[in-house]
């Protein structure tokens, strides 16, 4: 699993415990057992003589996610950022920085523009989308520069940053009607 947020990792299953560490997002946890909705978990990726696995400690369940998961819900941390051209941050970010961002957060390197993104993901036909996937845009509707780029959620629904209308900000809605002509291609990392 990795971490979704920035969380804290308590030295027991309860909300007035100490906090021995924290989890960054995207952070890789190995996940020992369960009570309630806290996970006993390491963070391999912070060597302790504690336990030769990593940082032992707990976790809410609701701070983790399953690898498959969790790009998506790294994403989602940004809605209501504002748009920044050339932006990687929770202060402001851009549509290919929010995919570039997202993906390396869970360990994935992809390129940082969505051009770049739109060539080197595997092609996934329009209609065969599943969450994490990710929707092109080209400004003229032949897919000959890719200047847009958002996670495919759902039936319909894309998550990313707009750079025009109304919303400049990371948002997660029904595809636009004034987008929908330019939607050239989906893709797979």
């Amino acid at each position: 699993m990795r971490a979704i947020r920035v969380t804290g990792v308590v030295a027991a299953p309860d909300e007035t415990a100490e906090q021995v560490t924290q989890l960054l997002v995207g952070e890789r946890v190995e996940v020992h057992d369960r009570e309630g909705d806290w996970l006993r978990v390491t963070a391999p990726g912070q060597w302790s003589s504690k336990d030769a696995m990593g940082y032992p400690g707990w976790a809410r369940a609701a701070d983790l996610a399953h690898d498959e998961d969790s790009v998506v819900e790294i994403a989602r941390t940004y809605l209501g950022t504002p748009y920044v051209w050339g932006g990687l941050t929770h202060d402001g970010i851009d549509c290919s920085g929010l995919v570039h961002t997202s993906f390396r957060a869970v360990g994935v390197q992809v390129p940082r523009d969505a051009f770049d993104q739109a060539a080197t993901c595997e092609t996934v036909p329009l209609g065969e989308e599943r969450p994490g996937d990710l929707w092109f845009f080209a400004r003229d509707g032949m897919g000959t520069r890719i200047t847009h780029v958002g996670f495919w959620t759902g039936p319909d629904t894309l998550l990313h940053a707009p750079d025009s209308g109304p919303r400049r900000y990371v948002v997660e809605e029904t595809l636009p009607d004034e987008r929908r002509p330019t939607l050239v291609a989906a893709g797979r990392f």
